[in-house]
C-alpha cells in the first residue's frame, strides 16, 4: 500500500500495521501497480510510465506493425468505429481474440500513463465483441504509435502555490456514434496542474442537440470533481474555491447556470441539474472556453496533428523532459 501524509503521521500508522502483519518498508516509491515512478533529484518533478504493458505490446504485435509507417497521432483523425454489416465483414475468431487482447492492454495504459490515448481506444472498445478488418488495421496503427512514443508517460510538473486548487475541462463530441448517434464525454481534471482524472466515454442516451450533450458532459465533470475533493478533505487538503469548469458551449453554460424549462430542455433528466446546486453554492464556477483550448477536445474525438500536439504535451513527457 501507499501512506501519504506527514512523516510522523506515516510513522504512526507503519507501526500499527506492523502490529498486525510483517511488512517490508521502501521509502523511494519507484513502482507501484506495475508502474514506474520517477522523481527528479529535487523531487518536484515527477513521471509515471508502464514499461511491463509495452513491453507485453510488444511481445504481441512488434513484428505486426514494424511495417507500418510511423504517425503524428494515435488514433486516425475523424475515426470512428463501425458495427459489421454482414457476417463476412466479422473477423475470424484467432484475430478478434488478437483484437480483445490488444485494446484490453492498451486500456491499462489509458488508466495511469497515457491519457492522450483515451479517446482512440474507447473507438476501439465498441469492437470487443466483433470488429471488422478495419478496426483492426486501427489498432495496429495505435499499437504503432504507442510502440514509437515508448518514452513518454504521464507528466507530474505541479505548480508551485500556496492554494490548492483544481481545475476541469470538459466536452462533448454530439451524435459522433455512426450506429447508435450517441454522443461523446469528455473531460480532465488537474490538480496544481498535474492531470489526476480524465475520461472519454459515450453518453449513456442520445442526445437531441449539442448544447444537451455538452450540458451531460458538465455534469458527469462535476460529479468527479466533487469525488476528487472529498478524497483531498479525507488527507487534510482543503481545496480553492470555487473550482473552475471551462465549457465550449454557450447553451451548456446557460443551462447550468440557470433555472429554465423550456421546449427544448425540459426533457434533460433532472439528476443532471444538480451541478447547479453546487455552483450557486459556490463550489463550482463554470466559464467559457474557445474550442481550440479545450483540452478536452483531445477526449472526444481523433484530433489531427497540431492539435495533438498542442494538448497532448499538457499530458505527457519523456524521462529526459522531466530531469531537464
Amino acid at each position: 500500500c501507499v501512506l501519504v501524509g506527514t512523516e510522523q503521521s506515516i510513522d504512526v500508522a507503519t507501526k500499527q500495521i506492523q502490529e498486525h502483519f510483517t511488512i517490508k518498508i521502501e521509502d523511494e516509491l519507484n513502482d507501484y501497480l506495475g508502474c514506474e515512478i520517477k522523481l527528479d533529484l529535487d523531487r518536484k518533478r515527477g513521471w509515471i510510465s508502464q514499461p511491463h504493458i509495452i513491453k507485453n505490446l510488444k511481445a504481441k504485435f512488434a513484428e505486426e506493425v514494424r511495417h507500418l509507417k510511423s504517425t503524428k497521432t494515435p488514433g486516425t483523425p475523424g475515426y470512428g468505429f463501425v458495427k459489421p454489416k454482414s457476417e463476412d465483414e466479422h473477423l475470424s475468431n484467432d484475430m478478434q481474440a488478437k483484437y480483445r487482447s490488444g485494446v484490453g492492454t492498451l486500456l491499462y495504459l489509458v488508466k495511469h500513463s497515457r491519457p492522450d490515448l483515451a479517446n482512440p481506444v474507447r473507438e476501439l472498445t465498441k469492437g470487443m465483441d466483433g470488429a471488422t478488418m478495419a478496426a483492426f488495421k486501427e489498432m495496429h496503427r495505435l499499437i504503432k504509435h504507442v510502440l514509437d512514443t515508448e518514452e513518454y508517460g504521464l507528466k507530474l510538473f505541479p505548480t508551485v502555490d500556496k492554494t490548492w486548487e483544481l481545475i476541469a475541462f470538459s466536452d462533448s463530441d454530439f451524435a459522433t456514434d455512426k450506429d447508435t448517434r450517441i454522443s461523446v464525454t469528455g473531460f480532465i481534471i488537474y490538480f496544481m496542474g498535474v492531470a489526476v482524472a480524465w475520461k472519454s466515454r459515450g453518453q449513456k442516451s442520445v442526445s437531441l442537440s449539442s448544447t444537451e450533450s455538452e450540458f451531460y458532459a458538465c455534469s458527469e465533470t462535476v460529479r468527479e470533481i466533487l469525488f476528487i475533493v472529498q478524497v483531498l478533505e479525507s488527507m487534510g487538503i482543503k481545496v480553492k474555491l470555487p473550482i473552475t469548469v471551462h465549457v465550449d458551449n454557450v447553451g451548456a453554460i446557460f443551462l447550468a447556470n440557470n433555472q429554465t424549462s423550456g421546449d427544448r430542455t425540459k426533457h434533460i433528466d433532472t439528476r443532471y441539474h444538480f451541478v447547479r446546486e453546487y455552483i450557486e453554492d459556490g463550489t463550482i464556477k463554470v466559464v467559457f472556453v474557445k474550442t481550440h483550448l479545450n483540452d478536452a477536445d483531445l477526449h472526444t474525438k481523433n484530433v489531427a496533428g497540431e492539435l495533438y500536439e498542442k494538448h497532448s504535451r499538457k499530458l505527457i513527457c519523456t524521462e529526459v523532459d522531466m530531469k531537464n
